[in-house]
């Protein structure tokens, strides 16, 4: 069965189909969430990666979202970017559960945990930033960004110049440090 047989039978809600469907990218999804969880330096358990994993699933599911894809070429890019926003969710719903409890902890003074929360700050205001972005510029910036994809593996993989990929992130990148900048966050 080809890919576009495998969409059309998981938007039908076939059990066979999104089996094969979740059986044939959940390495990727793995590795999306764990590339994502080593870029930001934040540390789960796998009952947390797993967690991550089963809500990357259910989001496409229960929104079926597989109705927005266009391409079926794009899937494995589409899933990595979804992976990776649904780590950064769960990483922010840790952060936040982290600071109720640092909230009612006398002030801190150690640098390395005051690093650490800055760090995770920075990784929301980016991901917001990102999140914004029309969608060609969100998967190509995250692909650039996230995932470290080269410019010519992106090129290729959207089918696109690499000119072009080259150009989207110059400029977006600018814009992502401008608006960082805006933010009272400098010299990074």
């Amino acid at each position: 069965m080809n890919e576009l047989e495998l969409i059309k039978r998981c938007l039908k809600k076939d059990k066979k189909a999104w089996d094969i469907f979740v059986q044939q990218y959940s390495k990727l999804i793995y590795w999306a969430i764990r590339k994502r969880l080593t870029a930001s330096g934040f540390k789960l358990d796998q009952d947390d990666i797993n967690s991550i994993f089963q809500e990357v699933f259910l989001s496409i599911l229960e929104g079926d979202k597989l109705r927005k894809l266009k391409d079926a070429q794009t899937i494995p890019g589409w899933l990595a970017i979804i992976a990776s926003n649904k780590t950064v969710d769960f990483m922010r719903r840790a952060i936040s559960d982290e600071r109720r409890f640092v909230s009612d902890m006398p002030v801190l003074t150690e640098d390395k945990f005051k690093q650490k929360l800055y760090r995770r700050d920075l990784i929301d205001i980016v991901g917001s930033l990102i999140n914004n972005l029309p969608a060609q510029v969100k998967i190509i910036i995250s692909l650039n960004l996230l995932e470290q994809r080269t410019h010519k593996e992106i090129a290729a993989m959207m089918n696109i110049p690499i000119n072009t990929v080259s150009t989207i992130i110059a400029r977006t990148k600018q814009k992502l440090k401008e608006e960082l900048e805006r933010k009272g966050i400098a010299d990074l």
